[in-house]
């Protein structure tokens, strides 16, 4: 098969897989947090541009040769962590708006600050989840391994083509959770916002800790791997 088309595929198969799956409720957590429709797309559309920039910038270049796997996962955690927090506790946002002062440069309206400020909480949370999503295709491993050091610019559209195979479907699962919750009037809800910060938390410290390798281990040994699925369409003599 194409690997350019592979590359897709893996993306859109990459949702399924076990690392993905305890990542899930992040993405649906962050999408769920306000009563914004974009609020989806941001989260998705800023986890793309992480997941080509930190590719390149990792496997492209000397820049962070040295430097384990398992740091970035920490980074990712903590982030993620930090995030659920403020869902949690609204105010803290608020105070580190306040600080930075970027809800002043924002807007002198109340209104399009507050929403301008949950964009950029979302923006920072699809930005972190880039390294984490980058470990769970074999497709994806083989492109980094033997397309991206001998051409660059291929290798780019490839990771590029995976990341939008994978975008493609956690936007459906993440606009459609969106509309159901929209319609049960559950997103105004300051406690069903504060569960879901509950959530980020303690996915966002079990993926600085390791823990969420262990679950994608334990995922695996019941049967929930669908990267069997890829690999048949791998084939290693024509890339």
């Amino acid at each position: 098969m194409d690997l350019l088309l592979l590359s897709l595929l893996a993306g859109v198969l990459t949702v399924l897989s076990p690392c993905i799956l305890p990542l899930l409720p992040v993405v649906l957590g962050g999408s769920l947090s306000q009563d914004s429709k974009h609020a989806p797309l941001v989260i998705i559309a800023s986890s793309v541009i992480s997941i080509i920039v930190f590719t390149l910038l990792l496997k492209g270049t000397s820049m962070f040769i040295g430097i384990p796997t398992s740091a970035w996962f920490v980074v990712s955690g903590i982030i993620i962590a930090i995030i659920g927090v403020t869902f949690i506790f609204p105010q803290i946002w608020e105070k580190i708006m306040q600080l930075s002062k970027l809800q002043s440069r924002v807007s002198t309206l109340s209104t399009k600050a507050t929403t301008a400020s949950g964009q950029k909480k979302n923006v920072i949370l699809g930005l972190s989840l880039g390294p984490v999503f980058t470990s769970c295709s074999p497709t994806y491993g083989i492109v980094v391994a033997t397309i991206l050091p001998v051409n660059f610019a291929l290798g780019t559209v490839y990771i590029t083509a995976y990341a939008l195979g994978l975008a493609a479907v956690l936007t459906i699962v993440a606009v459609g959770g969106q509309k159901v919750m929209r319609k049960l009037n559950w997103l105004s809800s300051s406690s069903f916002r504060k569960t879901l910060g509950v959530i980020l938390l303690v996915t966002g410290l079990a993926i600085a800790t390791g823990l969420i390798k262990e679950l994608e281990i334990w995922l695996v040994e019941t049967g929930v791997d669908l990267t069997r699925f890829e690999w048949q369409f791998i084939n290693i003599g024509d890339i």
